[in-house]
């Protein structure tokens, strides 16, 4: 019984997805399509709390010390995470020295900040629901005026309208721009778009290598659109690339994550096999993830099992994969790949299942592309870097 509530609760949530999503339409149609009621209230409910925290807003630092959101339209996988992963070692790498930039992240799942934690050692971070709250409590401890800030990151910022920002940085997934145009509870849109991406600063279209020419073309013009003349706003692309495909007993192990992906007998091998995949993940995207394993090798063939966003897997689940595996195996081998999040979120979960088949990580960087040197300006001269 439990097994077949697991499956229903997995089927269930994928056309949950599937309705909240449109791929296909032009943005600046979704942008202007007619709201159902219930949309409608929480649309003048979002509006008016806005309205009221954006005449108040307030800095957590002093003026020097400058804020960097980054945040999304609709809620789900737009590769805010990577994006704020790139922005924090961009930083480090660009800040003067004794200088640490402050991530201010809701905490929402363990995976995302346990996962920058280990990557950013030195970055400091302050965890909460009221971000101006615990980023002024976070600055206050490590010496108020004098703390060796290079900035101040802010994890899904766009939404923190009481929070004064110096850089909004909105993330668009290309394949899935703005959901299906509806906002919650009938659509994924977290506030209406043209009054979101009219603050943006920056607007970057994640994934944008999935699509072809023209329809990126249309994209990037649609979104032109929505912004305001007046903040000079950049629309750049991004893509994730691959660094590493490794065992998860590596990552498990906690050893040092590398930088490029392995070019070890085995990893090789593994690539020019006619082997099958069966990727499992409990990401806000999955079919990106599918997408970025698929032009990985040539495979016999790739099949997506998805969780819900942030699911804690266990052993009920382990179970159900090692079933799916006996299911799909008949000559080939099957491989099971996974991204860094869900080893984050469930080391138990995946390291039993880590023992029973191959297990591989897919870790991914952003990599900005179209406009990349626009938006490393914009950073540079709020970081005083010239």
């Amino acid at each position: 019984m439990v097994h077949v509530w697991r499956r229903w609760h997995r089927q269930w949530h994928g056309s949950v997805l599937a309705a909240l999503r449109s791929s296909r339409s032009r943005v600046d149609v979704l942008a202007d399509r007619k709201q159902p009621a219930l949309s409608r209230v929480y649309g003048w409910i979002i509006d008016r709390k806005r309205r009221r925290e954006a005449c108040h807003t307030q800095r957590i630092a002093l003026p020097y010390v400058p804020v960097l959101s980054v945040g999304n339209v609709t809620f789900g996988a737009t590769g805010k995470t990577p994006f704020v992963q790139f922005l924090i070692d961009y930083v480090l790498k660009q800040a003067k020295e004794g200088q640490v930039p402050l991530l201010l992240s809701r905490g929402y799942g363990d995976d995302e900040w346990r996962m920058l934690a280990k990557q950013f050692p030195s970055c400091q971070m302050a965890l909460g629901a009221d971000r101006v709250a615990v980023g002024a409590a976070k600055v206050k401890r490590l010496g108020g005026e004098s703390a060796p800030l290079s900035c101040v990151v802010v994890d899904d910022g766009l939404q923190q309208w009481r929070l004064s920002k110096d850089l909004e940085i909105v993330m668009v997934d290309a394949l899935h721009p703005l959901g299906n145009g509806l906002l919650l509870p009938f659509g994924s849109l977290r506030e209406l778009p043209r009054e979101a991406l009219a603050r943006a600063d920056v607007v970057v279209v994640h994934h944008a290598d999935l699509l072809d020419g023209e329809e990126l073309k249309m994209l990037m013009n649609s979104l032109q659109t929505l912004l305001a003349p007046q903040r000079h706003s950049i629309v750049a692309t991004s893509r994730m690339k691959v660094v590493e495909f490794i065992p998860a007993e590596r990552m498990l192990s906690k050893e040092k994550c590398g930088s490029r992906i392995e070019a070890t007998v085995e990893t090789e091998a593994l690539l020019s096999a006619n082997n099958s995949i069966l990727v499992v993940c409990g990401v806000g995207n999955p079919e990106s993830v599918m997408k970025v394993v698929e032009k990985l090798a040539h495979w016999a063939r790739v099949e997506l099992k998805a969780f819900p966003d942030h699911h804690a897997f266990t052993l009920g689940d382990v179970d159900d994969i090692l079933e799916w595996v006996r299911e799909l195996q008949q000559n080939e081998k099957i491989v099971v790949v996974t991204t860094e999040k869900d080893i984050f979120r469930s080391p138990r979960a995946m390291r039993i299942l880590a023992d029973n088949v191959e297990l591989r990580v897919l870790r991914c960087e952003l990599e900005l592309q179209h406009n990349r040197d626009k938006v490393k300006e914009r950073i540079n001269a709020l970081l005083n870097l010239g």
